[in-house]
């Protein structure tokens, strides 16, 4: 009750009153930095309130630490993966709470046969004794899922837990809840796929700038209002205006019959300047493995790469590099960023040789530089002193795709660039992409998100089973014809009904 958190001067939650009740989903929404993240952690024993109180069951409760918030039944699956790469599938869902032998052993037969059934539950096919180092940040993402659910929770708190999920995974993830809400559970669910609040909850609460400012029963709401009371502004648009006219632009990047090792099977495309060409299709079939192949991070066994007519062999990112592409992978904490280091140390990581005089950073030109890509992005911090680490998901993206502008690269390849951030951050990043290639930047972006590759793309690679199964020209985008390429090769009908 009247939970608030300050950090200095910084109020970062205020006044919060929210209830959460039994077998009900309650959608806990706002933009990146709103303070979902502040209430959770408060809920979670993550960080101690400055002032306030929880009540649990009626009865107040103080939460020193996230284990005395799991012993009650308390369980958050956070936006940020918990798991140890170095430990096995079953050791990390049940790390903390494992079963032991009379002995005092760790019981690993009874780890991997209660794992096994958790997996089954949810449909999954890796096994337990799988390193989590060999799955997919989607695969990983679920683990975080059974992890949580090892635990019987009675408040299952899901922060963003579907944002690197599939449509097929989160249909999976949904069959889970409403077997959690059958036994009095409640789930709390944060995020910022507009389809999936609507699809999971019953009950919505919006933050804003700290504060609760909006709660109603979702099937009261429509997405205009939401983003309306989010944002505190109407948004008339999700997307900027297309480039209808690249029929005359140069080709920047042209690829035939490439092939790596153990990925994607004779590609063959081209990339146009001013193009933003998207590359979707079911997860799994090379979308990603296609981009990651362009910046010299597969092995190439065949096939020709060009790049302004000239051909190039990519072996690595520094060949890439070399050539003008420029890479937003797809985890920004692991990948994209060095999450610990500051905001001005992530900024000039890409433009050391735009920042130094006479090989020795200049203090001056990292300030000019810093300060130019911060007012371009919009990037919103404290200091620029500060860790990575305390930016909110929508400002690190901010600073993953910044921190390339620098150098003016001719070929910008982007991996899932706006999962897990706000819808108004979205937009932001839309129409830098568009502003890059009205510039003559030509940019390649690999999403599961629909929606983007018809509202944003000017042109879409569908892959199946790691080929090109189509290539949707603007007339032809549209959400049944990608779902159509996606499920067999050259878009015809798949086998047994699967379409």
């Amino acid at each position: 009750m009247d939970l608030t958190k300050t950090y200095g001067p910084t109020q970062a939650a205020q006044d919060i009153n929210l209830s959460f009740e039994g077998g009900r989903v309650h959608a806990l929404i706002g933009e990146n930095g709103a303070g979902k993240s502040t209430v959770i952690k408060m809920i979670t024993g993550l960080v101690r309130p400055t002032r306030g109180h929880l009540l649990w069951q009626g009865q107040p409760i103080d939460i020193h630490t996230p284990r005395e918030a799991q012993s009650r039944g308390i369980v958050a699956v956070h936006q940020e993966l918990t798991l140890v790469d170095t430990m096995t599938v079953a050791q990390n869902i049940w790390l903390g709470h494992e079963f032991y032998t009379p002995l005092g052993t760790i019981h690993r037969k009874e780890l991997n046969r209660q794992s096994s059934a958790l997996i089954q539950s949810m449909g999954l096919s890796f096994q337990p004794d799988t390193l989590v180092s060999k799955l997919s940040l989607s695969e990983k993402q679920l683990v975080e899922i059974l992890k949580a659910l090892s635990y019987n929770p009675q408040l299952l708190i899901l922060d963003e837990a579907t944002s690197t999920l599939d449509d097929k995974e989160v249909g999976i993830l949904h069959g889970i809840v409403q077997k959690l809400l059958a036994r009095d559970c409640s789930v709390v669910f944060v995020s910022h796929r507009m389809k999936e609040v609507f699809q999971f909850s019953e009950f919505c609460s919006i933050m804003k700038d700290g504060c609760v400012v909006f709660e109603e029963k979702t099937a009261s709401l429509d997405e205009r209002l939401i983003i309306t009371r989010m944002t505190g502004r109407e948004m008339s648009q999700g997307f900027p205006p297309k480039n209808h006219n690249l029929s005359s632009s140069r080709t920047l990047l042209s690829v035939k019959g490439l092939s790596t090792r153990n990925g994607i099977r004779e590609v063959s495309f081209q990339l146009r300047s001013g193009e933003i060409l998207g590359v979707g299709g079911l997860q799994g079939h090379g979308q990603v493995e296609l981009v990651e192949s362009l910046f010299g991070m597969k092995t190439v066994t065949d096939g020709t790469t060009e790049i302004d007519g000239v051909s190039t062999i990519l072996r690595s990112p520094r060949d890439a590099l070399r050539s003008g592409i420029a890479l937003v992978p797809e985890d920004r904490k692991s990948e994209g960023l060095f999450i610990d280091r500051t905001v001005e140390e992530n900024m000039i990581a890409c433009s050391f040789e735009e920042c130094t005089r006479f090989g020795v950073l200049s203090p001056a030109r990292v300030r000019a530089l810093v300060d130019s890509l911060v007012k371009k992005m919009d990037i919103r911090f404290p200091s620029v002193k500060d860790s990575v680490r305390r930016l909110s998901g929508g400002n690190q993206q901010k600073v993953a795709v910044g921190r390339w502008l620098a150098r003016h690269f001719g070929i910008f390849l982007l991996i899932e660039p706006t999962r897990g951030i706000d819808v108004s951050t979205k937009f932001e990043i839309y129409t830098l992409l568009r502003e890059l290639a009205k510039e003559g930047v030509g940019i390649i972006i690999a999403t599961n998100e629909m929606i983007e590759l018809v509202g944003l793309c000017d042109s879409v690679l569908v892959m199946f089973e790691r080929r090109i199964s189509k290539e949707l020209s603007a007339a032809e985008i549209s959400e049944h014809s990608i779902l159509a390429a996606s499920f067999s090769h050259g878009g015809r009908e798949g086998k047994d009904g699967d379409f």
